[in-house]
């Protein structure tokens, strides 16, 4: 008896070792199954769900209402007393209050248990999800599904704000169970956003024997200027970055934006602007210690996903600035594992699975502000991250500036043109200088259903060899949009010479100038 069962055992194993391989060749599609790596706040994640107490962790739930009271009431106070903390002793105790069901412990787990919408299968298995309306990361998802079919797409969304090395073995499982599921041996993976460095944490972790091809799309390949900014408390307000974001981030279908664009030039003209920046500058400056030391340290600051952004030049000092404490080794030994063998040796970890076969391309995109509280906010990106990040090392030009006119590529590159037809990049700098594609008002991720972006994405992972810039003039390194990458075009000179409102406000405001020098 103990003879039989010991056969019956080994033949199932048999069974079960010999399945995958017949799994392997029975998809004769011709479809690459499609995992998309999701980045930040794909979904909101809840604490205590299911139960009477559940709320929305992240993004934060704030009260409005309370909010106002309270920065009305600490304005008072400080403007009595001279004294800016008085309105940091309203502020401070709120600001951690909202963010403290995100928080994370001083190891770097999560202080709650948070939940947040996962798709363990394919999308096949959620049709409502599929068929909702929605942009970015949904339009990606509708589209696969019309081209590749539901059961051959995959979505990883994850908590974000915890280990990537960690997630990476969940993304690894969600590939092994997308290859079995679909019968192809292997997968392409598009990584959005924070995605980039999570996909670089599997490849790192899995090797690449896995993956077709791999797109970054607007990822944080290089990591996130401002995000480094914020944990070295580099807070401030620029008056030029937040005329710019003004400008490109204020929509209204009735024209309110051209009449807001055009009273903040007059306020810049007349020296208004000025004062209400270095009014709001000092408020910042005089606060700054106060926020991070009782906010940000033990809020995003024990975030290991918060630090997976850092890049290089800031890592150290943010370390120092906010973790240096005993307490916090655990958290340090962790982040320093992705920083040192993730985020230092991208360029290594992308050579090794271009030279193992694996198809690499990135999308950039510019022409976009980030939020004007940091001093990268001048820098073109996509709303979210600098291009010169999402790019992996472009030079850039100042948003609403251009490369000088005496300007000249930076590297040979075999005597290819690689500076944009704007003039506002040089991508010779580009770490893979070949393999990146740059789109002028597509915005972050801006994978909007039956979108020509979407279909540019779907050219890229379709290719039978590794596709460069060069490969079909059809599909240029330049593209620009004017309807949020719905249609492109190849960018042109005169994509980077279009008025704004604000433009013909200071050139009145130089004819009355100049008429004013006038002698009569």
């Amino acid at each position: 008896m103990k003879k039989f069962t010991s056969f019956l055992l080994a033949l199932v194993l048999v069974c079960l070792s010999i399945v995958p391989a017949f799994a392997a060749q029975g998809c004769n599609c011709g479809h690459t199954p499609l995992v998309v790596v999701g980045g930040m706040n794909g979904f909101p994640m809840d604490k205590d769900a299911g139960t009477p107490n559940e709320i929305e962790a992240w993004p934060p739930a704030i009260d409005f209402g309370e909010l106002a009271v309270e920065a009305v009431m600490g304005l008072a106070a400080s403007a009595v007393s001279l004294d800016w903390n008085k309105l940091g002793d309203r502020l401070v105790p709120l600001a951690n209050k909202i963010l403290e069901a995100s928080a994370c412990d001083a190891d770097g787990n999560s202080k709650y248990v948070l939940t947040t919408t996962t798709f363990p299968l394919s999308m096949a298995h959620y049709p409502d999800y599929i068929n909702s309306e929605g942009k970015n990361v949904i339009g990606l998802l509708r589209s696969a599904c019309d081209r590749l079919g539901a059961d051959h797409v995959y979505y990883f969304n994850y908590d974000w704000r915890l280990d990537p090395l960690e997630h990476a073995k969940e993304l690894n499982r969600m590939i092994q169970r997308a290859k079995a599921e679909t019968g192809h041996s292997k997968v392409d993976l598009t990584a959005c956003s924070l995605g980039g460095a999570l996909t670089l944490a599997y490849l790192a972790q899995f090797g690449y024997d896995d993956v077709d091809s791999c797109l970054f799309l607007s990822s944080v390949f290089s990591g996130s200027i401002s995000a480094s900014e914020i944990l070295t408390g580099q807070i401030t307000i620029d008056k030029t970055a937040l005329k710019h974001y003004l400008r490109l981030n204020v929509n209204s279908d009735k024209n309110l934006d051209y009449a807001l664009d055009a009273v903040v030039e007059i306020l810049d003209q007349l020296g208004l602007l000025e004062r209400i920046v270095d009014f709001l500058n000092g408020m910042l400056y005089a606060l700054k210690d106060r926020v991070i030391k009782e906010v940000m340290v033990d809020t995003m600051g024990t975030m290991p996903g918060m630090w997976a952004l850092v890049r290089e030049d800031s890592y150290e000092q943010a370390k120092s600035d906010l973790i240096g404490d005993a307490k916090y080794a655990t958290l340090v030994a962790r982040i320093d594992d992705f920083h040192y063998n993730v985020r230092q040796k991208r360029q290594e970890i992308i050579e090794d699975a271009m030279r193992s076969g694996v198809k690499v391309f990135f999308t950039s995109h510019y022409e976009d502000a980030l939020i004007p509280a940091f001093p990268s906010a001048i820098k073109h990106g996509d709303g979210l991250i600098e291009t010169v990040c999402t790019s992996a090392g472009a030079t850039v030009a100042l948003l609403g500036e251009t490369l000088s006119e005496d300007y000249i590529q930076a590297n040979d590159c075999n005597g290819k043109n690689y500076i944009s037809p704007d003039r506002v990049i040089d991508a010779s700098t580009c770490m893979f200088p070949e393999q990146v594609w740059f789109f002028r008002e597509v915005a972050h991720i801006g994978t909007f259903y039956d979108s020509e972006f979407n279909d540019f994405i779907f050219w890229l992972l379709e290719q039978e060899e590794q596709p460069t810039v060069w490969t079909d003039a059809a599909h240029p390194q330049f593209m620009a949009a004017g309807d949020k990458g719905m249609t492109l075009h190849p960018t042109t000179l005169a994509d980077g010479n279009q008025k704004t409102v604000a433009d013909y406000v200071a050139a009145v405001f130089d004819l009355i100038a100049q008429l004013r020098r006038i002698p009569v």
